[in-house]
């Protein structure tokens, strides 16, 4: 599999999403990010977590329990296998790829359930992504793609932790849920950057998700 394959199901995942209802730039890149990441976790791929949802043989099953949502339905729930898989290597109260706090998630589940339903629709490109070996900034050309404008440099170069294990913290200060929003852009492309990082074990990056109350005025 080389960057190419990746990028090419980056950017049909994206154009699907906005064909589907979608219009959100951050929301389609942000989805969009996720879906590669699940499907390249998955398993038969880089066995991150047991999942086929993204596959061919995932559509099909969800097909016939869901003919009507197919679509809607399987993206859900390849970003709840994904949440589940960080949830379960990084502390409760973080802000991670699949996890971007109540306010941005609630926001972001109302755009899928407006996902429009379109047998023409599907995540072909994702389906037919299978992983050989991966390679360090793996997720280069996927930041290069999104809307942020944010460069893999201007990343990369306030990441220089070594941090070991299931979790990589990137900042020691973290986020609270209003500060999110105006830096969504930079959160997604740093937890992109990262996990590009990954080409075997899988290491979770993710902030910690600050109380709006400070200790002080508790």
């Amino acid at each position: 599999m080389t960057s190419a394959d990746i990028v090419g199901a980056f950017t049909s995942t994206r154009e699907t999403l906005e064909k589907a209802g979608i219009e959100d730039d951050y929301f389609l890149d942000l989805i969009a990010s996720r879906l590669v990441i699940e499907r390249i976790g998955e398993s038969g791929n880089n066995e991150w977590w047991e999942s086929r949802v993204l596959s061919e043989t995932g559509r099909a099953r969800l097909s016939e329990v869901t003919p009507k949502t197919g679509l809607k339905s399987q993206i859900s729930l390849a970003i709840k296998v994904g949440r589940k898989a960080e949830r379960d290597r990084v502390p409760d109260d973080s802000v991670s790829l699949f996890s971007f706090g109540p306010q941005m998630e609630s926001r972001l589940t109302a755009a899928i359930e407006e996902i429009k339903s379109n047998d023409d629709l599907g995540l072909d490109g994702l389906e037919n992504l299978s992983i050989q070996s991966l390679e360090k900034g793996w997720t280069d050309d996927i930041i290069a793609e999104t809307a942020s404008n944010i460069s893999v440099a201007d990343v990369s170069e306030s990441q220089q932790n070594t941090n070991s294990g299931e979790s990589y913290l990137l900042d020691e200060e973290g986020y609270t849920q209003n500060e999110i929003e105006p830096d969504k852009w930079r959160i997604l492309t740093t937890l992109l950057w990262r996990y590009g990082q990954c080409i075997d074990q899988l290491q979770v990056p993710y902030y910690t998700l600050e109380s709006e109350v400070k200790p002080e005025n508790a």
